[in-house]
C-alpha cells in the first residue's frame, strides 16, 4: 500500500501524463469514436492479463459509461475548439464535484466555496470573447469536466481490489464506446495515428486514470480532480512547442486565477 504522500506523487504523475492526451488526439486523424474504444480496449486487456471477468465488468458498468462518455466529449472538444480552451475547462471538474458535495457526502469548506468562485472566473477571464467559432467545443469540454467529476466522486466509495476494479472499467468503457466506433469507423489509420493511440494507452489511460483510480478512497475527490489542473499546464506547453498556440493575455490571467484556486483547495488545513 502506498503512503498519503505516495498517493499524492501518483497522482501527480498521472494528471502530467494527461497532459499529453490532448496533444495525442490532435495528431492522430482517427475518429473519437475508435480513439475512445481501442485506448480503453487495450488498456483494459492489458491490466487484466487477457482474463476479463464479465461479473465485474457488469459491476463497474456504471462507472464504464462516466468514463466513455467524459472520453468521447473530451475529444470533441480537442477537435471543435484550442487544446488551451479544452484542456483547461476539462479540469474545472473539481468545482464541480465541490458543487455537487451536498447530494454526494462530501465534506467542504468556505474555503473551498472561495476557491469554486475564484476558478470559475479564471474560466471565464480564459474564454473572453467568446467566439460562436469554439463556444460549441468549450460547452462540450465543460460538460466533459461535469462527466469526470461524477464518476471521480463516486470511484470514493468503491472498495475492491485496485488492478480489477480498474481493467473492469476499463472494459466497460470500451463496451459503451463500441457502437460509435461501429458508426463512425476507425478514420485514417496512419503510422502517427497508431503512435498516437499507443501514446494514449501508456501515457493517459495506464498512468493518468489508472492513478485516480488507484487513489479513490486514499485522496478526497476534490483533490483528486484539482491535481488534474497539471493537464492545461502540460498541454498548454507542449501546444506551444508542437502547433505554436500561444495563449492570449487573457488566458494566462484567467489560468492564473484558476492554478490559484487549485491552490487554495489543495493546501486546505484540516479541521
Amino acid at each position: 500500500m502506498l503512503g498519503k504522500r505516495g498517493y499524492y506523487l501518483l497522482l501527480i504523475a498521472g494528471g502530467i501524463s494527461f497532459g499529453t492526451a490532448s496533444i495525442f488526439i490532435k495528431v492522430s486523424q482517427m475518429t473519437p469514436g475508435s480513439i475512445a474504444f481501442l485506448r480503453f480496449f487495450i488498456a483494459g486487456l492489458i491490466l487484466s492479463f487477457g482474463r476479463i471477468d464479465l461479473r465485474k465488468v457488469v459491476k463497474y458498468s456504471p462507472f464504464g459509461l462516466l468514463l466513455a462518455l467524459h472520453m468521447i466529449t473530451f475529444i470533441i472538444s480537442v477537435y471543435t475548439t484550442t487544446i488551451i480552451d479544452a484542456t483547461v475547462l476539462v479540469s474545472t471538474s473539481p468545482f464541480f464535484v465541490i458543487l455537487m458535495s451536498p447530494l454526494l457526502d462530501i465534506k467542504v469548506s468556505r474555503r473551498d466555496f472561495l476557491a469554486v468562485a475564484t476558478g470559475f472566473l479564471g474560466v471565464v477571464l480564459m474564454n473572453l470573447p467568446f467566439q460562436p467559432s469554439t463556444s460549441l467545443g468549450n460547452f462540450i469540454a465543460v460538460l466533459s469536466a461535469f462527466l469526470i467529476a461524477l464518476y471521480t466522486a463516486g470511484l470514493s466509495r468503491v472498495n475492491d481490489d485496485a488492478l480489477k476494479a480498474t481493467s473492469s472499467i476499463y472494459i466497460s468503457s470500451s463496451i459503451f464506446t463500441l457502437p460509435l466506433f461501429l458508426i463512425e469507423g476507425i478514420g485514417e489509420f496512419s503510422v502517427d495515428s497508431a503512435l498516437a493511440l499507443a501514446g494514449l494507452i501508456l501515457l493517459p489511460t495506464l498512468l493518468g486514470h489508472t492513478s485516480i483510480i488507484v487513489a479513490s478512497g486514499k485522496v478526497k475527490p476534490q483533490h483528486i480532480e484539482t491535481i488534474g489542473l497539471l493537464e492545461p499546464v502540460v498541454a498548454t506547453l507542449l501546444a506551444i512547442v508542437f502547433f505554436r498556440q500561444i495563449p492570449t493575455a487573457g488566458e494566462i490571467v484567467g489560468a492564473l486565477f484558476v492554478i490559484f484556486s487549485i491552490f487554495m483547495v489543495t493546501t486546505e488545513q484540516k479541521g
